[in-house]
């Protein structure tokens, strides 16, 4: 059996060429409203994304359901009232479990990380944010890398 190089081995490659820029990633601060931030989940049709401080460093993350989870929780079991999301903070209800890996992980690390989340927050030694990776682009990635080493399997074999 042929050795594998390393360096080509998808697993063990950086995931930085993977990375979504900062620049094309929609964030929230810690300090906006629910509103607002509600608002901007909306009208940018995603459900989560990523939250940051005053200087850039992710907190966490806020998603619609945290929000409306936040909302269940103040409403007692009354009726919830939307117009009260300006009186309480993203930092009150985002989820904080949420911390980001670094730009210069490994493919195999972060693959079991976005096992269970669309994305995770791609951040640098000082915790700001570099950009996001997402489920979609790991997975794509690996298709790839299967259907390539498929390929030369077969051509291996025809030959």
């Amino acid at each position: 059996m042929q050795k594998r190089d390393q360096n080509n081995y998808l697993f063990s490659r950086e995931i930085t060429p993977y990375i979504i820029p900062k620049e094309k990633v929609v964030v929230v601060h810690t300090d906006w409203s629910l509103e607002r931030a509600l608002l901007v989940l909306t009208r940018k049709g995603t459900n989560s994304v990523p939250v940051v401080n005053d200087q850039e460093q992710v907190e966490g993350i806020i998603s619609k359901t945290d929000i409306l989870d936040f909302m269940l929780k103040i409403s007692q079991g009354n009726e919830i009232d939307f117009s009260q999301l300006k009186g309480y903070t993203v930092h009150e209800a985002m989820n904080k479990n949420h911390s980001g890996i670094l730009a210069n992980s490994i493919f195999s690390f972060a693959f079991e990380v976005l096992v269970n989340r669309p994305y995770i927050p791609i951040i640098d030694l000082k915790g700001k944010l570099v950009g996001i990776l997402t489920r979609k682009v790991i997975m794509e990635q690996v298709i790839n890398y299967f259907k390539e080493e498929y390929m030369m399997m077969n051509k291996l074999q025809g030959s």
